[in-house]
């Protein structure tokens, strides 16, 4: 595991010195994506300016929801975003086989390589929101709540690692997956609201089907309300299942590639 950390380590190197040689190029691409991030906490605060809000959560409350969110793909998109897209470049060039003479698992050493220096922005966002909220509604990082908020955080970066892996995958079988990018991207609309707000059926779904839940709601109601341990449960499991199932076709579709184009 030594290796692959060392792996992440020059792979960022590298992207940053990339970055670097076009400076203004990577400024103008952060503060696009910052603007992009805040979009919502400001529509947000015009929805609690001129309405009760979100029925069930407090401004700060929401805020926190918004910047767990924007934390969790932040991350996503620094280190696990570039992973797929390359698994689809080398795929359609019939290349991919470079990568299975590596003295490397091709997954973990795709995952470790693949670094989107921009997506700091993203994460730095993210922990700007989440903290404001924090000194805000008076919450304490030495508490019950403020481990189970990271461990939920963690498990929702799993899930978005299982998607890019599940597209991936895919990408083996149809070679040409870029339309997955796109769905991962309309459904995580639905993640940027409290699940209170939709029919049993939706909630459901981004429960226990797709659970996008994961991404926000689901950390932020632990910190701010508490949830139950059969709860905890429930949320745990769909992404395990998840997990599994998208490392599952990984190996299965893997083994499809021919260096013709899949």
């Amino acid at each position: 595991m030594r290796n692959y950390f060392t792996l992440l380590r020059k792979s960022f190197e590298m992207e940053l010195s990339s970055e670097l040689a076009y400076k203004w190029n990577f400024i103008i691409k952060s503060v696009a994506l910052v603007l992009l991030s805040i979009v919502t906490p400001l529509v947000t605060l015009l929805i609690y300016s001129n309405t009760s809000g979100i029925p069930g959560w407090g401004f700060e409350e929401f805020i926190l929801f918004q910047g767990t969110i924007i934390l969790v793909l932040g991350v996503g998109r620094f280190c696990m975003l570039e992973f797929p897209a390359r698994v689809i470049q080398n795929i359609r060039k019939g290349e991919f086989e470079k990568f299975l003479t590596k003295p490397f698992d091709p997954l973990l050493y795709l995952t470790f390589s693949s670094v989107q220096i921009e997506g700091l922005a993203e994460i730095a966002t993210g922990l700007a929101l989440v903290a404001w909220s924090f000194i805000k509604l008076n919450l304490s990082i030495i508490s019950i709540g403020f481990l189970l908020y990271i461990f939920l955080i963690i498990l929702a970066i799993l899930f978005v690692y299982s998607f890019m892996i599940l597209i991936s995958a895919l990408a083996f079988l149809f070679v040409d997956s870029w339309a997955l990018f796109d769905l991962f991207f309309r459904f995580t609309d639905l993640a940027r609201y409290p699940t209170s707000v939709y029919g049993a059926g939706v909630r459901f779904f981004i429960t226990f089907i797709f659970p996008l839940a994961i991404l926000g709601n689901y950390p932020a109601e632990a910190l701010t309300k508490g949830i139950s341990l059969g709860l905890i449960l429930e949320i745990i499991i769909p992404v395990i299942i998840f997990f599994i199932i998208s490392l599952f076709l990984w190996k299965w579709a893997m083994k499809k590639y021919t260096s013709a184009g899949g």
